[in-house]
């Protein structure tokens, strides 16, 4: 989180001393398109409890079924930079597995794993982030916009007991709209590019926060290196969003990747 303020404020000054220069002439940021891929396994954690596609689900992600990261499938990156507007589509697969004995009677998809069984499980988190940003504050390397978009996240989970054999598997999808902030702006003569973000969305008692920081460099003009942070965390008691389902799910890790700028 410091990292991200530091990184957002940075941005901040550089538009304002860009657009405050005297005599300075105006010019417009450069238009690039960017295409990467990348690798983004966060630290995950969570609980659900009601009921999903019509059965009972009781379950916490890490004290009952002890998940842990497992594996990342790399992703894409298509990103748009202009004067006025901005554009982003990503996508990235992480895979968890756990396995636990159960200290209390759990429920997945209706099917109840009790005290005492061994359960091994999976869980695949699918995510894809669209957003388009309007700038507007602008300067010839560095701006301030206003984000707009959606993120589409799946989770797929499956358990099987050991001792009684019993499976299992759920799969819960979430549409979440991104509205908020983000800053960024280019230094070194386009061998540096930096953006903060932070998104927030309230609904009756849901709440959805995201908070990212993203940092490439171009040894040369037309390839650069990714590194970049991204944490979220959704809220969703019962009686907000779904009136028979609460979850909390919240993820965050830094991931890395390559880029091809034209």
């Amino acid at each position: 989180m410091r990292v991200l303020l530091i990184t957002l404020l940075l941005s901040t000054t550089a538009v304002f001393a860009q657009l405050g220069a005297p005599g300075a002439p105006a010019q417009d940021f450069q238009r690039t398109w960017t295409l990467g891929g990348q690798s983004y396994g966060p630290d995950l954690t969570g609980h659900f409890e009601g009921k999903s596609n019509g059965n009972d689900i009781l379950v916490d992600l890490n004290s009952d079924l002890g998940l842990a990261r497992d594996k990342t499938t790399p992703g894409f990156l298509i990103n748009y930079q202009g004067p006025r507007f901005a554009f982003q589509l990503s996508n990235g697969t992480a895979d968890y597995r756990g396995d636990s004995v159960m200290t209390r009677q759990i429920y997945l998809n209706g099917t109840p794993y009790n005290i005492g069984e061994q359960v091994k499980s999976h869980l695949k988190l699918a995510c894809v982030d669209g957003t388009w940003t309007i700038k507007f504050v602008r300067g010839s390397d560095a701006w301030l916009g206003l984000d707009l978009g959606a993120q589409v996240m799946t989770i797929d989970m499956d358990a099987i007991g050991v001792t009684s054999g019993e499976a299992a598997s759920n799969r819960i999808t979430a549409t979440i709209p991104q509205i908020g902030l983000s800053a960024g702006g280019r230094g070194l003569n386009g061998g540096l590019e930096a953006k903060a973000y932070i998104h927030y969305l309230g609904y009756k008692q849901a709440k959805y926060t995201l908070v990212g920081a993203d940092l490439r460099y171009f040894p040369v003009r037309w390839f650069g290196l990714r590194a970049f942070y991204e944490g979220g965390s959704f809220d969703v008691p019962k009686g907000s969003v779904k009136d028979d389902l609460e979850f909390q799910l919240d993820r965050k890790g830094v991931g890395f990747g390559a880029v091809v700028r034209f």
